[in-house]
């Protein structure tokens, strides 16, 4: 095609090699723009056109050079990110596995100190199971304890002896309310002479001082229980408020055992532990 004759003006970016061909074909002049500036077609030789396309597709391997490049270490990282994870994972599943085992431990531990601690109080408890407290007796300055337990045990129909015990005392106790005579404390020889004292009382009704011979002042209730151990006491103030909220009619106490049954005529239930209760209807 003779040059001198298009109707057609050509540009050529800096950037990209472009054409551009406007309609109007009076007096139009082929060139090119570089750098701004415009080149007379005629001035370009095929070498030119050639050599621009080789270098814009040098430009194109290298940038797809450096794209390959970047995503080879992008996959390296990407794989190695995903080991670190797939490590980190692991170690979370050992971990919660770990915490599983150790829970499980734990609760087989706290079972483990719940019945020690029960077979202790039990033991605790059976070291007292030969003592009484007597609570309702006055006191009297210079008191013979001894000559008290005697004059009561008449009372009950008892048959005393002063051999039956090893120990008898009176104690104080912050738990008496004010007023409240102070307690006697008897430890029997024999747990058969203590459980026929204590049989004696419960049937001995409307038991009190007066029948002692304390007449001066109001007369007081003489009670008789077995001693407790504070893990006891604590016990039974519970299995009183179950009594109460799950409508037991029936509590009571003996040999240091506590004991709830719910009407008469069901079969008992002994109360060891707090669990006991809870596991009550």
């Amino acid at each position: 095609m003779d040059v001198a004759s298009l109707s057609t003006v050509a540009s050529l970016s800096t950037d990209k090699t472009i054409v551009s061909v406007p309609t109007d074909k009076t007096n139009a002049v082929i060139g090119f723009s570089l750098s701004n500036t415009t080149i007379d077609v005629n001035n370009i030789t095929l070498c030119d056109i050639t050599n621009e396309i080789v270098s814009f597709r040098k430009e194109v391997k290298e940038t797809n050079q450096q794209f390959e490049c970047v995503m080879q270490k992008y996959s390296e990282w990407l794989e190695e990110s995903t080991k670190k994870i797939e490590g980190v994972a692991n170690k979370l599943i050992s971990l919660v596995n770990n915490i599983e085992v150790l829970s499980q431990e734990n609760i087989n531990l706290k079972k483990t100190v719940d019945d020690l601690a029960v077979k202790l109080n039990v033991l605790e408890q059976k070291e007292k199971e030969n003592k009484v407290e007597i609570q309702g007796i006055p006191f009297q300055e210079g008191e013979n304890v001894v000559a008290l337990l005697e004059c009561m045990s008449d009372v009950i129909g008892f048959k005393f002896a002063e051999e039956m015990i090893d120990n008898c005392f009176r104690y104080y106790s912050s738990r008496l309310n004010p007023g409240t005579p102070s307690g006697i404390l008897v430890r029997f020889v024999g747990k058969l002479d203590k459980m026929r004292f204590m049989d004696g009382r419960r049937k001995k009704k409307h038991l009190n001082s007066r029948d002692l011979g304390f007449h001066g002042g109001e007369g007081h209730v003489i009670y008789v229980n077995d001693t407790l151990t504070p893990e006891r006491r604590k016990l039974l103030r519970a299995a009183r408020d179950v009594k109460k909220s799950k409508q037991y009619e029936y509590l009571w106490m003996k040999n240091g055992r506590i004991f709830l049954r719910k009407r008469e005529g069901d079969r008992y239930v002994i109360v060891e532990s707090l669990n006991d209760l809870g596991k009550l209807a």
